[in-house]
């Protein structure tokens, strides 16, 4: 068995790190999104309700947000690097769904694609700030 340095373990522990906070974040958007279209009637379309289409917006924000925040607290460092690492995954959702065609336009799935990174970006945006705030707040005796 090869000797790996414990400089080499270190490097290794932080990629390895680094992958699992955005496939976690990924997976909090699946699980999430699952959840939270479930009681809509599955996927939103077009045709629905104004109501039912509001509701399927704000899953997808909070979706977004959540899987964007624990890719960014599970990373440790570059919060927002992580959370946008997991477009990665977000875009191959929407060639996946692009690529079986839709009842309703391409713009309406685009738009709820973009909805949903968009919001995935801004958890780790929140994060980061959230963090920075309390390591720069003074601390009281």
């Amino acid at each position: 068995m090869a000797y790996i340095s414990s400089e080499m373990q270190a490097t290794l522990a932080k990629v390895l790190r680094s992958l699992a906070s955005i496939l976690l974040g990924y997976i909090v958007i699946v699980v999430c999104t699952i959840a939270g279209f479930k009681p809509l009637g599955g996927i939103v379309h077009l045709q629905a309700p104004l109501r039912i289409q509001a509701t399927g917006a704000l899953v997808a924000i909070i979706s977004g947000l959540m899987g964007g925040i624990v890719a960014a607290f599970v990373a440790g460092k570059h919060p927002v690097r992580h959370a946008a690492g997991v477009l990665v995954f977000l875009f191959i959702d929407t060639a996946v769904v692009i690529s079986r065609g839709s009842a309703d336009p391409l713009w309406f799935d685009l738009f709820g694609s973009a909805t949903l990174m968009l919001a995935t970006v801004c958890g780790g945006v929140l994060y980061h700030l959230v963090t920075r705030r309390r390591s720069e707040s003074p601390t009281q005796s």
